[in-house]
């Protein structure tokens, strides 16, 4: 070969192997776009380039996951039953989207979001747990700023962990005094404070806050049987009078969780007693008695 086609192939390696820097370069520092532009440029001088190749693919299949992700992630909106389950099952689908693209093992640039994301999915599910480890890993991720420490406030007041909620709602007034939503964060970790003295009417009834209606019921039903004092067989007298107490605590657990608005106000830490303007507490669970079927059987539950 001449000099010169030699000249020429190793101009073309050169800018082949500058066109794959490049591209890794954007890609460690989160343009994907330019960083694939690259790539494909890269493959153009050269198909069989094992290492572009394998980096386009890679981030091609970031990408799609991270934008699937994107279009089901929950958004900030009130509604009733119907909006709830929807952002339910857009959060399980987001999560699965988020796993792929975690799963190709990003650099820390979209790590920090894909776990923002994730902390997100799991509040909304209210998987307390989960929700925890994952806005725990994006706080690190964002070196604590004001927003993975709202997250954090958010996952720690879901797992009833009050104290550490206000220390990170705290700490995001230190960032931005004039944070609307940390204040009104304080507010209700304090109404949730306040409440936990008080009866926990998902003990009371043994099924978890993300616990959905038909599981809500079922056990109010279980237990409602259990405890009615006509199928309750008490050892004494104070036997029968404690009995007599869960049952009516079952009933009001109900009333509270079993209503979609009541269960609201509740979960907000508000007052489901509190009267509303005119009349009664309201809500179609609110009746002085309700009818349960268990086993063929009519039980009738009495609120009074």
């Amino acid at each position: 070969s001449t000099p010169e086609s030699q000249r020429s192939v190793g101009d073309a390696d050169s800018q082949l192997e500058q066109l794959f820097r490049r591209g890794k370069q954007f890609y460690v520092v989160g343009n994907i776009e330019l960083a694939l532009r690259h790539y494909r440029e890269a493959l153009r001088l050269d198909p069989d380039h094992k290492e572009a190749k394998a980096d386009h693919k890679k981030l091609k299949k970031l990408q799609k996951a991270m934008a699937e992700a994107e279009s089901k992630l929950p958004k900030s909106v009130e509604g009733g039953r119907k909006v709830q389950l929807e952002q339910r099952e857009n959060a399980e689908t987001a999560l699965k989207y988020l796993e792929d693209a975690l799963a190709v093992a990003p650099p820390a640039v979209y790590r920090a979001e894909l776990y923002a994301n994730l902390c997100k999915c799991h509040t909304t599910l209210k998987e307390a747990e989960k929700a925890l480890s994952s806005c725990s890993e994006h706080k690190k991720l964002d070196g604590a700023g004001a927003s993975s420490r709202m997250y954090m406030a958010e996952a720690h007041t879901l797992a009833e962990q009050f104290d550490e909620a206000l220390e990170e709602y705290k700490a995001v007034l230190e960032l931005d005094q004039n944070s609307r939503e940390a204040r009104e964060g304080i507010e209700l970790v304090n109404k949730l404070k306040r409440r936990a003295a008080q009866v926990n009417y998902y003990k009371v009834l043994n099924v978890s806050r993300s616990a959905s209606e038909r599981e809500i019921k079922r056990a109010y039903h279980r237990l409602a049987v259990q405890y009615h004092p006509d199928k309750y067989t008490a050892k004494d007298e104070k036997d029968a009078e404690a009995a007599d107490k869960k049952f009516k605590e079952i009933a009001r657990a109900y009333e509270v969780l079993g209503d979609e608005e009541l269960r609201r106000k509740y979960d907000l830490g508000e007052d489901p007693d509190e009267q509303k303007p005119g009349g009664g507490r309201g809500g179609p669970n609110s009746n002085m008695f309700r009818h349960m079927h268990h086993g063929g059987q009519r039980v009738h539950v009495h609120f009074g």
